[in-house]
């Protein structure tokens, strides 16, 4: 369960990430048309999230600083291997246990 957990926040984490760079100016300049896929990922997406609220209302409250620290690590882990700056590697383990703590409900 607590995995599963710390590796959505790791995606949320790579995500931010992936904000620092120039390549969402890239994909801005792109337009894409909403399609029945598209729909119909929207009811997937509530489901997760459903199950993500359920998962955050059973963690303890060592379990999510648990969590935060390691959505933490893991995104400075992913900025490192990308070869980002040390500046880009502090931002984007800040922004990855800032995006955990609201996730997580912790102040």
């Amino acid at each position: 369960m607590n995995k599963n957990f710390i590796l959505a926040i790791a995606a949320v984490s790579l995500a931010a990430l992936a904000g620092c760079s120039d390549s969402q100016q890239a994909s801005e300049a792109q337009t894409t048309q909403p399609t029945a896929a598209a729909a119909a990922g929207s009811s997937t997406e509530a489901e997760a999230m459903k199950t993500a609220e359920e998962l955050v209302k059973s963690m303890t409250p060592a379990q999510k600083t648990a969590a935060i620290g390691d959505a933490r690590t893991a995104a400075e882990a992913a900025a490192r291997a990308a070869g980002q700056s040390d500046a880009l590697i502090t931002q984007a383990g800040e922004a990855a246990a800032d995006a955990a703590q609201k996730a997580l409900g912790v102040q």
